[in-house]
């Protein structure tokens, strides 16, 4: 099992939006509307790092509004 958070960047006025979207994948475990040099945190788990790096590449990126993602692997 992997996990990771991922630290968004979203566009302004988009965070719920986003957050919503976001909540209905199921690889997304908790979710957090944060202040500071990113917009969203947010939980996920994935079988592989393979799957991983579907979900981000993948799956993320058709999701409107993000702009920038950060991802960091758990140990």
């Amino acid at each position: 099992m992997v996990k990771a958070y991922i630290l968004a960047t979203v566009k302004p006025g988009t965070e719920s939006f986003v957050a919503e979207k976001l909540n209905r994948l199921k690889e997304v475990e908790d979710i957090d509307i944060v202040y500071g040099d990113y917009d969203i945190i947010f939980k996920v788990k994935t079988k592989t790092l393979e799957d991983l790096r579907s979900f981000t590449v993948e799956t993320l990126r058709r999701i409107k509004h993000i702009q920038n993602t950060t991802t960091m692997i758990t140990t």
